[in-house]
């Protein structure tokens, strides 16, 4: 969470910057702020894929876990697996 609070800061503080270097005419401010604006764009887009990935595999680790203990009766594992299902529902919600 503090990942994505840090790439809204830097992403907002960058488009700042990129702002007021073209209002003073200032092209290595306009640039040095449309750069910060990107980095933390893609660092934002990356994690968001990643969250997305991680929360697919829980989903399948979770399903295949499920599905096996109930098809051996075993309740435990059958309700681990369904929670770890819906972990990876919620973490994939998230972004």
């Amino acid at each position: 969470m503090a990942e994505k609070i840090s790439n809204a800061f830097n992403s907002a503080l960058g488009g700042a910057k990129e702002s007021l270097g073209k209002a003073v005419g200032s092209e290595q401010m306009a640039a040095d702020g449309a750069s910060q604006k990107a980095a933390a764009e893609a660092r934002s887009q990356a994690n968001q894929a990643q969250n997305q990935a991680q929360g697919m595999a829980d989903n399948v680790a979770g399903r295949t876990k499920a599905t096996y203990g109930a098809a051996t009766g075993n309740h435990k594992l059958e309700a681990e697996g369904k929670m770890q299902d819906a972990s990876g529902d919620v973490r994939r919600a998230m972004n």
